[in-house]
């Protein structure tokens, strides 16, 4: 079958002689395609006892009525379902499940719907599609419906699809046991994470085992320094998990639950290393290739001028072995690479460079600065350094690949963004960022930070004797996790940061001649 000759619908039904929405069940809506050709079939439904294989045959009903098959379920609990159907031919479905968990007629409100995945080249006998569906702990009590969809090559555009595509529905009963409501402080059983050590930007999940029931709120809370101090992450949830988009220093996390006729409970606590930040560089997920002439044939920033040619599996991090060059924040460097002839008469080899400004690890959109594209040429840009970039080393990296200007861009941080598109080359290097907030000629600028990395004790020493007003330590994240007071003048002062947690911090010290901030690593 030719998925895409379709004629208009308006044509289709007067050439067979049939109206677009035949009568359904009341009070839901009914759904169409665009020709009985268009019918390409549900196979198999289970679920919640329900377990219905139905004909594979091309045409039929764009809708199925199975109003007398029903299911049982209970509010709060999590059922797996399983579905087929015909494909016809080698080309993809999408199945999506409506259910009407509020009663109201109709399957538009929000957590009324469920995307199951899809099947491949499939007669309708062919491998199955598993999923679950977890009925919300607020689904009425009584009878509903349910509606299972499949359409071609995406997800239907609703409850109620008309017009073009190749697909089915199917309605089933359901029969649903409200939840009890909460009566007291609720129990918790096992906490647990997705993750146990995560790099910044890495999103991980926070789990606790629940016996959801109406009345139920959820908060979830973070501490940084070993348990000390909680705090909140958002507002209460409506459920026993939660999403963490990213972690910048070894955290613990527990949950929270509150019923609403009183008592709460605290569950136990599970906690999330973090990562060095030396072993969170992506590397490329699909091989560079550089053997075609698609390579950087020099690299030259500052003192560095590295002369190379194509390397193992197209990437080599080259770390401080060719040194490391000072560069003031808020000033700016030029870099040049040289970029391969190529060897496949492809004209483009776009090039650039990434700086990991808050030494987190990753190579954010903001760190990237675009070279130039060119062929067997010397590409030439001017690298600015921002006024916050975190002092000390950290790590430059260089791209180049054989994309046209407009596609090259700081997705390309990682390596080539498909496996078939990944001829190019990826070289990695170090720089030492000054001081960000230093001026010179003050005192103050001039103050180090020892040991670094500690353990716990940490020593301000200034080359003289200078009066500091307050010293505070600020996570990546900008969470302020250590502040302390100072009286009078020293050229020493001490901190004793024990308490907070293993990570990456800005340590920003107030004086009598302005403010300056260095970077630390509690270990």
């Amino acid at each position: 079958m030719m998925h895409f000759y379709k004629k208009p619908l308006a044509a289709i039904l007067m050439l067979l002689g049939v109206s677009a929405y035949a009568q359904f069940p009341a009070p839901y809506c009914n759904i169409s395609f665009t020709s009985t050709n268009g019918i390409e079939p549900i196979t198999l439904v289970q679920f919640a006892g329900i377990n219905n294989p139905s004909a594979a045959t091309i045409g039929g009903n764009a809708l199925e009525d199975f109003l007398s098959l029903s299911g049982d379920v209970t509010a709060g609990v999590t059922y797996p379902i399983t579905v087929n159907g015909n494909t016809g031919g080698n080309y993809t479905n999408y199945f999506r499940v409506y259910i009407d968990w509020n009663q109201n007629n109709d399957f538009t409100d929000p957590g009324e719907s469920y995307d199951l995945g899809s099947i491949v080249n499939n007669n309708g006998t062919g491998p199955v599609l598993t999923s679950s569906i977890a009925v919300p702990v607020t689904a009425l009590g009584g009878t509903t419906r349910m509606r299972v969809m499949k359409r071609f090559n995406t997800y239907p555009t609703g409850p109620c699809q008309t017009g073009a595509g190749y697909g089915q529905g199917e309605d089933y009963t359901l029969n649903v046991t409200a939840a009890e409501d909460c009566t007291g402080a609720p129990a918790i059983g096992a906490v647990s994470s997705s993750e146990t050590s995560v790099c910044a930007g890495v999103a991980f999940t926070l789990n606790a085992d629940v016996t959801p029931a109406p009345g139920l709120s959820y908060q979830w809370e973070v501490s940084t320094d070993g348990g000390d101090t909680w705090n909140p992450l958002d507002a209460a949830q409506n459920v026993a998990s939660y999403s963490v988009t990213s972690q910048d220093q070894a955290s613990s996390y527990r949950l929270v639950v509150t019923c609403i006729a009183g008592g709460s409970t605290t569950s136990d606590v599970v906690s999330v290393a973090q990562n060095a930040v030396a072993d969170c560089y992506c590397t490329p997920a699909y091989v560079y290739n550089c053997t075609d002439g698609d390579l950087l044939l020099n690299v030259s920033f500052m003192s560095v001028n590295n002369p190379s040619g194509c390397s193992t599996n197209g990437y080599i991090d080259y770390g401080d072995t060719l040194g490391v060059p000072v560069v003031d924040a808020g000033g700016s460097f030029p870099v040049s690479v040289t970029v391969g002839p190529s060897g496949d008469g492809w004209l483009d080899e776009s090039a650039g460079v990434w700086i990991d400004y808050n030494q987190n690890g990753v190579f954010e959109a903001n760190e990237f600065t675009y070279i130039g594209t060119g062929l067997d040429e010397v590409l030439t840009q001017n690298v600015t350094i921002p006024t916050d970039a975190l002092d000390g080393v950290t790590r430059i990296r260089f791209v180049a690949s054989a994309t046209v200007a407009s596609a090259f861009d700081a997705t390309y941080a990682c390596g080539p963004v498909s496996a078939t598109e990944n001829y190019g080359e990826m070289e990695d290097y170090r720089i030492n960022i000054s001081n960000p907030l230093a001026t010179p000629g003050h005192t103050a600028s001039q103050f180090s930070l020892y040991p670094n990395p500690t353990n716990g004790s940490v020593n301000l020493q200034f080359a003289t004797s200078i009066d500091v007003k307050s010293v505070s330590v600020i996570s990546i994240s900008g969470r302020t996790v250590y502040s302390q007071n100072m009286n009078g003048a020293s050229d020493i002062y001490q901190l004793d940061l024990q308490d907070i947690a293993s990570g990456v911090y800005i340590v920003k010290v107030d004086t009598a001649e302005g403010s300056f901030n260095k970077r630390l690593v509690k270990q």
